[in-house]
């Protein structure tokens, strides 16, 4: 039985938010897109606070060099937006209690699931976990308890003893929640990611679904029986920067020395005219691979998608010059971050990527976000038309 005070904070009609694992605001902009277009634009006065929690110092520079707030030094800051470079085992009960949060969004590091190459799988004993479990001790202990919880992490977390402790601890704390496995492509975005996602309320209104881990499909949409929205996939031509830079284009051609290897014919090459590219990462702009991501082919000649004619690759060569992996803003775009996203200048082009790579889809996310959150912007919206 929910205790008589955890609906307090949303009585208000506001969305106090939380982000864990920060990184360059993508959970943010979801959660801000998603209330935007519930209620016509006029998402401030709904969306009146955001603590950003992240250890990496470039994420943290590029995210206040898109958001009005700086980074916060002090030990007590009371402005109701702030980025703070902490780890979130550091974060005592009080910390969260005396912000009055009713929004909790994160995206746990995902190396203990993943299944790549080297990757050692140790899962809930692997040192990274130590942000998500300090969540929990958080989640547990705390009077105040957010009434609505975001995470979103790669698909193998499905299954993992992490995600078993995750799903107790919700249980114990009265929430009922909802599993995904999502990605772009379900919107019309020519990006492979499929990711884990949770939404979680302090509510019965969720039946506890979880994804079977031995069937790891694309799940339905949110609140529907679709399992993709009604668009006709995008092409990559749409996300290509007509206007880039010749001398940064010369920084994201394959170097011709590469041409000489003989797993550049393993490259996941596309062309503006193909409707799907690999998952992109954090090792982006360190490795060739399409384990990494897709490369573009800039051919004019070409009259179809190289998913559909296949691209001749007995002499690699002839491609020199010719291929470049996509831009930091192409990527942006692929990701669902606005245009006017800005990196800071003294960022290198490698971490750029990493920081992109590392992200979450807000494309995604904000589809999500609308969807547990659709009450309370309703609620909201009622609420001016009668005042």
């Amino acid at each position: 039985m929910l205790d008589k005070d955890s609906n307090l904070v949303d009585e208000t009609n506001e969305i106090k938010h939380i982000e864990f694992f920060s990184g360059i605001g993508g959970m943010r902009y979801g959660v801000e897109n998603a209330i935007s277009s519930r209620l016509n634009d006029d998402s401030q006065k709904i969306y009146t606070r955001c603590n950003a929690y992240e250890i990496s110092v470039y994420a943290n520079d590029t995210y206040c060099h898109n958001f009005t707030e700086t980074i916060s030094k002090k030990k007590k800051n009371n402005s109701p937006f702030t980025v703070q470079t902490k780890l979130i085992e550091q974060l005592k009960p009080n910390d969260i209690d005396n912000l009055g949060i009713n929004l909790w969004t994160m995206s746990p590091p995902c190396q203990p699931f993943t299944k790549t190459k080297n990757a050692k799988q140790r899962d809930s004993d692997d040192e990274r976990c130590k942000g998500l479990k300090a969540i929990i001790r958080l989640l547990k202990a705390i009077k105040q308890k957010p009434k609505w919880i975001i995470l979103e992490n790669v698909k193998n977390f499905v299954g993992s003893h992490m995600l078993a402790l995750w799903q107790e601890c919700l249980i114990e704390c009265e929430y009922s929640f909802e599993e995904y496995l999502l990605s772009p492509t379900q919107f019309g975005i020519p990006n492979h990611r499929t990711r884990f996602y949770m939404i979680c309320e302090r509510s019965e209104r969720f039946q506890n679904r979880k994804i079977c881990a031995d069937n790891l499909s694309l799940s339905f949409l949110p609140g529907t029986n679709q399992k993709a929205v009604a668009v006709s996939p995008s092409l990559v031509g749409n996300f290509i920067d007509k206007n880039l830079d010749t001398e940064e284009k010369k920084k994201l051609i394959i170097p011709d020395d590469t041409f000489d290897k003989p797993w550049v014919k393993n490259l996941g090459i596309v062309c503006a005219l193909d409707t799907i590219t690999h998952c992109f990462t954090a090792f982006y702009g360190r490795q060739l691979h399409r384990a990494t991501g897709s490369v573009l082919l800039e051919d004019d000649t070409r009259s179809q998608a190289i998913a559909t004619l296949p691209l001749d690759r007995t002499d690699m060569l002839r491609y020199k010059g010719k291929l470049r992996r996509f831009s930091p803003n192409e990527l942006l775009s692929l990701f669902g971050f606005p245009s006017d996203f800005l990196f800071p200048e003294e960022i290198s082009l490698e971490h750029r990527y990493k920081l992109i790579g590392n992200s979450v889809n807000v494309s995604v996310v904000s589809f999500v976000a609308s969807y547990l959150l659709q009450d309370v912007c309703e609620n909201k919206k009622r609420k001016c038309m009668h005042s």
